[in-house]
């Protein structure tokens, strides 16, 4: 087997080739003055079974997915397995006003078209899967968070909205520790007040855990309020760390952030592939 990574992944796609024996191999991957992207394969695929590592975020990802996709196919691969880390669009699956597309399903069939089968990690909606026309699965990023965080020994995990309680609950119990779940109202697409109701933290390292860190704001919002209330430390947990705009510095109130690498970046503390590896 092969591990094919785009540029998204490297990191990934060597990590997810030795825990699976793979060989691991290389893409040409570069523009032409145009703007137009190139692709090729280094390694013979031919009669091989290949697992493609890309995302789907941000939109360049797409077509660069797309060509490797494509140059396998055309390079004669027995099968593709395609993962996809973070289905970027998989926020829309549905359409809300008239006029709209299904963004995740614009995205899924082109993909599922070029492959065999395809994996995502903690996926927004396991009805996105249904919309790439082959088998699919989605792989929980959690188990590896909660992997990550038992060397912390937390004393309370927190949810930073109801939506995240059933993610949360489940880490709470692996890591033997109580959870808390913080209410919030949003203001705005970037706005959000967030209350802690009764919970005691003090001297306590607390875990702020959701599937996803966007903007930032809720996750700096209860940061706040869990250190005014004497928490000891305060971690910033994820598997997807999107960070955009001015995250960072929202975040800078929590002690450390920590994300997975299906978002490859500076807050990459611990990976997935194990996970994806048992799946496969």
């Amino acid at each position: 087997m092969f591990v094919v990574s785009g540029s998204t992944h490297q990191r990934l796609g060597v990590a997810l080739a030795q825990e699976t024996g793979a060989e691991f191999c290389g893409v040409i991957n570069k523009r032409f003055p145009d703007g137009e992207r190139y692709v090729r394969v280094l390694r013979n695929v031919a009669g091989h079974d290949v697992t493609v590592v890309q995302n789907t975020f941000p939109d360049e990802s797409i077509v660069e997915l797309l060509l490797i996709l494509e140059a396998l196919r055309e390079s004669g691969a027995k099968s593709i397995t395609t993962i996809i880390p973070y289905m970027g669009y998989a926020r829309q699956e549905r359409t809300f006003q008239r006029g709209e597309a299904i963004s995740a399903r614009a995205v899924a069939r082109p993909v599922g078209a070029l492959s065999d089968r395809v994996f995502t990690v903690s996926v927004h909606t396991d009805e996105v899967l249904s919309f790439f026309g082959c088998p699919t699965q989605d792989i929980d990023g959690l188990q590896e968070a909660v992997r990550y965080l038992k060397g912390f020994k937390p004393g309370l995990v927190v949810a930073p909205d109801e939506g995240a309680r059933e993610w949360c609950a489940r880490a709470a119990k692996e890591l033997k520790a109580p959870l808390h779940v913080m209410s919030k109202v949003r203001v705005d697409d970037r706005t959000v007040e967030t209350g802690s109701g009764k919970v005691t933290v003090k001297g306590l390292t607390v875990v702020i855990l959701d599937d996803i860190i966007s903007t930032g704001g809720t996750i700096a919002s209860a940061g706040r309020l869990l250190k005014d209330a004497g928490a000891g430390q305060v971690l910033a947990a994820c598997t997807h760390g999107l960070f955009i705009e001015d995250a960072a510095n929202r975040l800078r109130v929590c002690d450390d952030i920590l994300s997975s690498d299906t978002l490859e970046g500076v807050y990459t503390r611990y990976s997935i592939a194990p996970a994806i590896a048992a799946a496969l």
